[in-house]
């Protein structure tokens, strides 16, 4: 026979959704007493845990990884009894297994004196017990997302656009040298000569090649902006020619509703037209 405590309760203990809705979709009750009575026991015959039919390694595990409600309900029937057997102590029945695998063990273990015995009667309350308390347990708490200080980020950001930046200039500096055809010792020495230099300044050949590169450098920045230019004088006479179209457009409209236009309106009129066509 069992002696019955009065149940403790585990701090933080949380239960997942998945496994609360699977045990909320499930007969627990039924199941229980099919468990615990379908071997023709009364309510006051002393069960033992071969009754169950599991073994400690088969409890651990269905209580722990993917859960099986029958398989869990089991698991739990089965520790339940060896600890009120005194077989098993309730540390190593709980090693390893999630928080509220855990907190059924503890809530129902808390409720007999271990190595007393239990009673079929008293096993299959203290199962249900166990499972409701369980199930009382809150869904975990979503992790807080942890929110950066704005200096710190802002910071963080120009320093990251500050190394891009001079990520840019080093592949735009590299790409002009590359550009920059290779020249012949007898061609670079020219080309001291040419700056006015002497061959027997050691710094010569480095300023050569420096003027080259600005020279190279000032014609890449001359053809930007030329083609710039010729792209924003292109989109300027798209723009008048359309115009024009408009007011071609317009007084041919007006012709044909018998609107007779003002002389301000068409001097006006006029004086868009030839405009536009002088851009």
């Amino acid at each position: 026979m069992s002696i019955v405590k009065t149940a403790i309760t585990n701090l933080n203990p949380t239960l997942p959704k998945m496994q609360s809705k699977l045990f909320n979709a499930f007969q627990v009750e039924p199941f229980v007493q099919s468990l615990i009575f379908g071997k023709g026991l009364n309510p006051a015959d002393t069960i033992v845990p071969s009754a169950i039919g599991m073994n400690a390694h088969a409890a651990k595990s269905a209580m722990g990884g993917a859960v099986s409600v029958p398989g869990f309900i089991t698991g739990l029937c089965w520790s339940l009894c060896a600890l009120a057997h005194g077989q098993k102590k309730l540390s190593s029945l709980q090693e390893g297994l999630p928080a509220a695998s855990q907190f059924a063990l503890t809530h129902g273990s808390s409720m007999f004196k271990h190595g007393a015995g239990i009673s079929a009667g008293s096993l299959e309350t203290i199962v249900l017990a166990s499972l409701k308390a369980m199930l009382a347990l809150p869904a975990p708490a979503k992790a807080k997302v942890a929110t950066e200080d704005q200096t710190v980020a802002a910071a963080r950001a120009e320093s990251l656009a500050k190394a891009e930046a001079e990520r840019r200039a080093a592949e735009a500096c590299a790409a002009e040298q590359d550009s920059i055809v290779k020249l012949t010792m007898q061609e670079v020495q020219a080309g001291i000569l040419g700056m006015g230099s002497s061959l027997d300044n050691e710094a010569a050949p480095q300023q050569y090649q420096i003027m080259r590169l600005e020279t190279a450098r000032a014609l890449r920045i001359a053809e930007e902006s030329a083609r710039e230019n010729a792209e924003q004088e292109y989109k300027y006479r798209q723009e008048g020619k359309t115009l024009v179209a408009k007011i071609h457009g317009f007084c041919s409209l007006a012709t044909e509703l018998g609107i007779k236009l003002t002389i301000t309106q068409l001097k006006a009129l006029d004086t868009l037209e030839y405009g536009t066509k002088a851009a």
